[in-house]
């Protein structure tokens, strides 16, 4: 689904309903057809954007393939279907600038997305800075498991915490690119909990990406999403995400969201919940990690206070199956629903 078919679904309640949304601006010629995958910009100026993105892949000694939504990446580490490249962070400095200044800006995010990522598929080299210069720019990040061979997370990453099935390293910023801290990086930091403290201590400073609230079925989900990586990172303070809100979860608890690495969404688990509304979240997951440079999980996790973080959504020869404490399982799945009691 592209970024066409998501906006129509946050407009229209198909999947649920956006409230309070934002107008975005647009580039596009009013005499000039919208793009279907880039409502922004017209069909032409779309095609030219992608023109530039794919030469800027190829002129990197890749392969290219303009598939709409994105551009699927090929050659050197990135075998079978390759690997996907967005559109989202190039459109959106594409809409300050002018068109004639469209390819050297996508060329200089292409260089610094694939740059960052043939980083992460070979041995860790260096990462340019040390002691305070480095943990001022350290932060938190997921790594997608279909991202880095579990062998290289296991060998370059021991320092990783299990975050409900999800890896959580740290790394730095570099424009739209992200260099990964790997063991080699952790003396230059001052060891791993002086670089953990302040990976963390710089995410809460850092604050919150933009706010969105969906209804459908009587289940509010507020999505959370900003243009920096370290969003979907709250999923591993839960506490924290829920103290700046002021919400106190009860003994249901919450559900969290993570489809892309700069989003998260969360659901305050009320007593009218039911497997529709769990339904929805997965729905619009699926959504919003479409069309992502860096997608995390199209799954639904559980916390509440006093518990860990859990996986809270799975399939299972095609039916969802919800691993849940029992007084919560009650309540959105119901007598005789497809769901399991967590240990």
């Amino acid at each position: 689904m592209g970024k066409a078919q998501r906006n129509r679904a946050r407009s229209t309640g198909n999947v649920m309903r956006g409230v309070g949304e934002r107008p975005r601006g647009s580039t596009r010629p009013p005499d000039e057809p919208g793009d279907p995958h880039l409502p922004e910009f017209s069909v032409r100026q779309a095609d030219a954007l992608r023109r530039h993105c794919a030469d800027a892949v190829r002129s990197l000694g890749f392969r290219a393939k303009d598939l709409g939504t994105h551009i699927a990446v090929m050659g050197g580490p990135f075998t079978g279907a390759g690997a996907q490249l967005g559109f989202r962070a190039i459109a959106t400095e594409a809409r300050q600038l002018p068109e004639s200044e469209w390819g050297a800006m996508a060329e200089a995010i292409v260089r610094q997305v694939i740059g960052a990522a043939v980083q992460g598929s070979t041995a860790p080299g260096s990462i340019g800075y040390a002691g305070p210069a480095l943990r001022e720019r350290l932060f938190p990040r997921f790594v997608a498991p279909d991202r880095m061979p579990p062998h290289q997370l296991i060998e370059d990453y021991t320092y990783a915490k299990d975050v409900a099935g999800l890896p959580l390293i740290m790394a730095i910023r570099r424009e739209q690119a992200s260099m990964l801290l790997s063991d080699v990086h952790l003396a230059k930091a001052g060891g791993l909990e002086a670089a953990w403290d302040a990976a963390e201590e710089n995410l809460f400073s850092a604050g919150l990406g933009e706010a969105q609230a969906f209804m459908k079925d009587g289940t509010a989900v507020l999505l959370l999403e900003s243009e920096h990586p370290q969003q979907a990172s709250w999923l591993a303070y839960p506490e924290r995400l829920m103290e700046h809100f002021g919400i106190e979860p009860g003994p249901l608890g919450v559900f969290f969201g993570v489809p892309a690495l700069r989003m998260i969404t969360f659901s305050v688990i009320e007593e009218s919940m039911t497997l529709n509304g769990v339904e929805s979240m997965l729905e619009l997951n699926s959504i919003l990690g479409q069309d992502e440079l860096a997608p995390l999980s199209p799954h639904v996790y559980w916390w509440r206070p006093g518990d860990p973080v859990r996986p809270a959504t799975s399939f299972e020869d095609g039916h969802l199956t919800l691993t849940l404490p029992q007084t919560t399982t009650e309540r959105t799945a119901g007598a005789g629903g497809n769901a399991e009691e967590a240990a």
